[in-house]
C-alpha cells in the first residue's frame, strides 16, 4: 500500500513540473549580430536590430561560436525567455557564419 501511494505521488509530481516546463517554450531567433564574452566568461549575443541580449552559457553554444567572438555574424538559434527571469537564454545554436563586409 505505502508503495502505490509513493508511486502516486511521484506521477502527480512529475506530471506537474511537465506543465512548468511547457510554459518556457522555445523559440527561433534569425538574426545578424556581435558576440562578446562579459566578465563572467559567458557569451552574450547583441541583437543589430533591436539590441536585445542573448546569453550563452551552455558549451554547445560556445563551442560553435568558437572563433567568431566580436566579428558580426548571421545566426540561426533557438532561445528560450523563462518567466520571472530577466535574461534570455540561448539554448541551441543551429547556425553561426561571419558576415563578410
Amino acid at each position: 500500500m505505502n508503495r502505490f501511494i509513493f508511486l502516486s505521488l511521484l506521477s502527480f509530481g512529475m506530471l506537474v513540473s511537465s506543465f512548468s516546463f511547457a510554459q518556457d517554450e522555445t523559440t527561433k531567433l534569425q538574426t545578424t549580430g556581435v558576440f562578446v564574452k562579459n566578465d563572467k566568461g559567458a557569451l552574450v549575443f547583441t541583437d543589430d536590430a533591436d539590441k536585445k541580449k542573448y546569453y550563452g552559457f551552455n558549451k554547445g553554444v560556445k563551442e560553435k561560436v568558437g572563433d567568431m567572438v566580436g566579428k558580426k555574424v548571421k545566426l540561426n538559434a533557438k532561445v528560450k525567455k523563462k518567466e520571472g527571469a530577466k535574461i534570455t537564454l540561448m539554448t541551441y545554436i543551429v547556425s553561426v557564419k561571419a558576415v563578410q563586409k
